[in-house]
């Protein structure tokens, strides 16, 4: 069988190399899997280029989240889990750019096999991130405002469509103006875009009302902008970094109007959480991938042979929708 794998960090378009290996056997209590897709995740990035927070030890094969087909079983486990399609719980003890993985049968949760396995292959990591920025850190009031940078990012979509769900209403900030009319028709209540009258925009947008709370997957000095659009006491939750720089707020906001400013990494939560918990809320975000309410764009996919063309897809910044390795 395939599995991509790096011996040293570097270049996304570089640093992977494809190998062949053997198809693993799985021990007791474990099942294998046959992966049917896998997506690119920015995560995966930086994790190749060795920027994450999770450093594996080299050599290490790659891939964090993914769907597939138990195709075997080990010792204790129930043969009648052959032929389910499984979700891999995204907790980087996995490796999901190779054909077949043999995982600890707890860490296959089973979903629904006719729903779209693309769109299910990407409910690990980014949708459940959605769901926790959501419900952890501030109880948002009905009607209240949930406002994000990324607002086209896979994450931010799903925040959109949870949020609204919940009675929330977001305001996404986005670099490109073309993609609001998407997002307005997805369900964002307010989209504006960064840049040098984005103050203008934000008071348009939300006139005297204030930010409940601020998600941010982008740091850099729009955060700045959005800061003092909080309520007194409001909390700033820092998920991602994309443009590389800072997560900026002026003293003033931070001192004298109380902001909070926290941030989340969705492994720690897995980490950490009980098995109930988490167990729990794929099953409820499943059954919104099933029926058609959380989706995003995927750009395009690729065989794991094609894994040099995927990656350089996969930083491209104009890239509008995932990237992912279908078998």
């Amino acid at each position: 069988m395939k599995r991509l794998h790096m011996r040293a960090f570097g270049k996304p378009s570089t640093a992977p190399e494809l190998i062949e290996s053997e198809t693993p056997e799985p021990g007791a209590g474990q099942v294998l899997v046959a992966l049917e897709a896998a997506p690119i995740n920015p995560s995966d990035l930086l994790l190749i280029r060795g920027l994450y927070g999770h450093r594996p030890a080299l050599p290490a094969t790659l891939g964090t989240e993914g769907v597939g087909r138990i195709v075997a079983v080990g010792p204790a486990v129930d043969p009648v889990r052959i032929g389910e399609r499984v979700l891999i719980i995204p907790t980087l003890k996995h490796a999901t750019w190779q054909d077949q993985i043999a995982i600890d049968e707890d860490d296959a949760i089973v979903v629904d096999p006719a729903a779209d396995v693309l769109q299910l292959a990407m409910l690990g990591v980014n949708p459940l991130t959605a769901d926790l920025l959501l419900r952890r850190f501030v109880d948002v009031p009905s009607g209240g405002w949930v406002g994000q940078t990324g607002g086209n990012s896979a994450v931010g979509r799903s925040v959109i469509t949870l949020a609204k769900q919940a009675g929330y209403r977001t305001l996404n900030v986005v670099r490109r103006p073309e993609v609001a009319a998407e997002l307005l028709e997805l369900g964002a209540d307010a989209v504006v875009v960064s840049g040098p009258n984005l103050g203008e925009q934000l008071k348009k947008a939300l006139g005297d009302e204030r930010i409940s709370l601020l998600l941010d997957a982008t740091a850099g000095d729009v955060v700045a902008e959005l800061a003092p659009w909080l309520l007194h006491g409001g909390t700033l939750v820092s998920y991602g970094g994309m443009s590389g720089a800072p997560v900026v707020v002026r003293p003033g906001d931070l001192i004298f109007r109380d902001l909070h400013v926290r941030g989340f990494w969705q492994k720690g939560w897995l980490d950490t959480a009980p098995r109930e918990e988490f167990t729990a809320a794929y099953a409820r975000l499943a059954a919104l991938v099933a029926d058609g309410t959380l989706r995003v764009p995927i750009a395009a996919t690729y065989p794991l042979e094609k894994y040099q063309d995927a990656l350089v897809h996969a930083t491209q910044a104009d890239r509008v929708g995932k990237v992912l390795f279908a078998w």
